[in-house]
């Protein structure tokens, strides 16, 4: 077990220093680089499905949770190595850290409100001064449960997805992303969910519940298992039954 994992599971009953030592550690780490570095190379792994399963136009990238932007940025970075033309770059953020949480989302502690702050200004910041293509993008700046609404739909220009990446922590913020991008989804859509395992192995907390519900409510859909990533991430490939 790392230092940091013990001194968070030291902290983890107290949560007043709990939060108080996240936040000095995220200062501390206030570099632009994730804090995930594995999950860059999940999302290129699964653009790489994308461009061996489908052929053009390949679909859109969401992604709803950017933090300082950088796996969005790496991910518009690992479509243009690979070709993959037309892709436009969607991402979902309330920019003021994640919402209190509340209900399952209490679970331990971990996540808190206000966790993971980072300006919009300053991610658009990030972006654009490591070359990515401003053009191409679309940030959504609000709480999940204001901004995506129908009237997001009829705003801009979405596709349907190649690739979604769920870093937003939560089971409310996880169930609300897949009820909205429902509409964007098609067979073989990749579906990364960086925090698969972030309340242990359990389909009662977290992400997996959210997904669990999920496909309770579409009963032609199904998930291939494809990889774990990070030390609490997963991936799968969606599978469309329209029988």
């Amino acid at each position: 077990m790392s230092i940091k994992k013990k001194i968070e599971n030291l902290l983890m009953g107290y949560p007043p220093l709990f939060r108080l030592g996240s936040k000095i550690y995220h200062w501390m780490n206030s570099s632009f680089l994730t804090l995930s570095p594995e999950t860059p190379e999940a999302i290129l792994k699964a653009f790489k499905l994308v461009k061996k399963d489908k052929q053009p136009p390949y679909g859109d990238y969401y992604e709803f949770g950017l933090f300082r932007g950088f796996t969005f940025l790496k991910a518009y970075e690992h479509s243009k190595a690979l070709e993959l033309a037309g892709i436009n770059f969607h991402g979902f953020d309330s920019f003021e850290g994640l919402p209190p949480a509340e209900g399952v989302d209490v679970a331990d502690g971990r996540f808190f409100e206000g966790q993971f702050a980072c300006s919009r200004e300053d991610v658009e910041k990030n972006l654009s001064s490591n070359g990515m293509d401003m053009a191409r993008v679309n940030l959504i700046k609000g709480f999940y449960e204001d901004s995506l609404t129908e009237e997001l739909k009829s705003k801009y220009s979405f596709k349907p997805a190649s690739v979604v990446l769920m870093d937003c922590d939560l089971y409310s913020s996880t169930a609300e992303a897949l009820a909205w991008i429902d509409d964007y989804l098609q067979d073989k859509t990749i579906l990364l969910f960086d925090d698969w395992y972030s309340f242990g192995d359990s389909k009662e907390l977290g992400q997996q519940k959210a997904m669990q519900e999920f496909l309770a409510m579409h009963p032609n859909y199904s998930v291939e298992h494809l990889w774990k990533f990070c030390k609490h991430g997963s991936a799968y490939r969606l599978r469309i039954n329209d029988k």
